[in-house]
């Protein structure tokens, strides 16, 4: 993308097949409420909003282990692929999701593949490290399971798998799950001890010039007290200006190739504090 000018794709992802409770259904409407489309444009973005991706009415909603409402997360993963694959075969042109689960990131790391954009490395910015495994004597969230599943995967995806070498956990305070040998972090801790600054320099050290990033972003790597309508909110966390400095340098990357807001719950977010600083920190992020 370098030399490039960027547009950016809004696109919603009516999703919740992938979590737990629910909460996340339509949470792509209150970042237009609060004026995502037009604060980006004001910082010097090009912007075009594509609505929202069309899920299908009949997604299966249980308990059966191993993962919760299977297939429904793989129908909407194959769906926002689909989607996704002919605004990613255009340079410059950047889809930027939001109104999602974590476990969109199988799909948009498949739309990557299918759109030949060479190797993928995902900068997965998140409170947990999400690599459960699946266990068949118990149900989990497709969420929960997907650094897992985005670096395993078979049977569960199409994929490709990526190599846990190309994933980067970042701003984590629960740890491994899984302990993938190979698998790259930047913890919380890491980021308090290094600054915000730095820690982001180095989770895009060693990624090659040629690589396209997917940039995931689950809002409950913020403190509880600054974000409080993320899906799973922490008590420990990112503050607003310190994950403002974190994100600043990973979304200006022109390797960037697809943005990824998960995990925003607007049923808890009555005076849409959350969801305007999460617009405040898309805009500083992404600012031209």
């Amino acid at each position: 993308m370098s030399g490039t000018a960027t547009t950016y794709h809004v696109l919603g992802v009516p999703l919740r097949t992938g979590s737990l409770y629910p909460g996340s259904e339509n949470d792509a409407q209150a970042y237009r409420d609060a004026r995502l489309v037009e604060r980006l444009r004001a910082a010097g973005c090009a912007v075009v909003d594509e609505g929202d991706v069309a899920v299908p009415s009949y997604l299966p909603h249980h308990a059966i282990p191993p993962i919760r409402s299977w297939p429904g997360p793989r129908i909407v993963w194959d769906c926002m692929s689909e989607r996704l694959v002919p605004t990613l075969r255009q340079p410059g042109h950047v889809p930027l999701l939001i109104g999602c689960d974590c476990s969109i990131v199988m799909g948009t790391a498949q739309a990557l593949a299918a759109a030949g954009a060479g190797e993928v490395h995902v900068l997965y910015v998140d409170g947990d490290f999400d690599d459960a495994a699946p266990d068949a004597g118990r149900c989990q969230s497709a969420a929960a399971l997907a650094v897992w599943l985005l670096t395993n995967g078979r049977p569960f995806w199409t994929g490709p798998p990526l190599p846990p070498s190309q994933v980067t956990v970042v701003g984590w305070s629960i740890p491994s799950q899984s302990q993938q040998p190979g698998m790259r972090s930047v913890s919380l801790a890491d980021v308090r001890r290094f600054g915000a600054r730095e820690a982001a320099g180095r989770a895009l050290h060693g990624i090659p010039a040629s690589a396209s990033i997917l940039v995931h972003l689950d809002i409950d790597v913020f403190r509880k007290a600054d974000v409080p309508a993320a899906y799973f909110p922490h008590a420990e966390g990112l503050g607003l200006t310190e994950g403002s400095e974190l994100l600043r340098p990973l979304l200006s990357d022109p390797r960037v190739r697809v943005v990824e807001v998960s995990e925003y719950a607007s049923l808890r977010d009555g005076d849409q504090s959350s969801v305007r600083a999460l617009v405040d920190l898309l805009a500083f992020g992404l600012a031209a």
